[in-house]
């Protein structure tokens, strides 16, 4: 019995008085890992699209149901905007209930960040627009 217990210790980490085990606290550590991650991330993509911004029409190319790796399924459209004469592409996930609403054609309003071009957002409540 003794013995047990030297193992279970050695297995286990303790953390402001309270005892984990060490598989428990990797998954701690890797969740705050992806969490500050997501937060940064956030953080320069709001920062990015709220100065030095243009707006621009793109036309949606693609609309495809994407699968995220861990047995869920989503919805993504892919476009493409013009910018300064230059070609850009990019790529918006998408709620089912949108599928009814956007077409393979239609044209939809883009705020995209001049600082890096791959930040981008759909202004949703601008609706479709008119392609040209």
């Amino acid at each position: 019995m003794m013995k047990n217990d030297n193992m279970n210790d050695n297995c286990s980490i303790r953390i402001f008085g309270k005892k984990i085990s060490s598989h428990n606290f990797f998954a701690l550590i890797l969740c705050t890992i992806i969490g500050v991650f997501m937060i940064c991330t956030t953080l320069y993509r709001n920062k990015k699209l709220s100065t030095n911004t243009d707006v621009v029409a793109a036309k949606i190319i693609d609309i495809n149901q994407v699968h995220n790796g861990i047995g869920l399924w989503g919805y993504e459209m892919k476009y493409t905007f013009y910018l300064n004469d230059k070609m850009y592409t990019g790529t918006h996930s998408i709620q089912k209930k949108e599928l009814d609403i956007i077409h393979v054609g239609d044209c939809i309003e883009i705020i995209v960040s001049l600082d890096n071009k791959k930040v981008q957002k759909w202004n949703k409540s601008k609706g479709l627009l008119n392609c040209q």
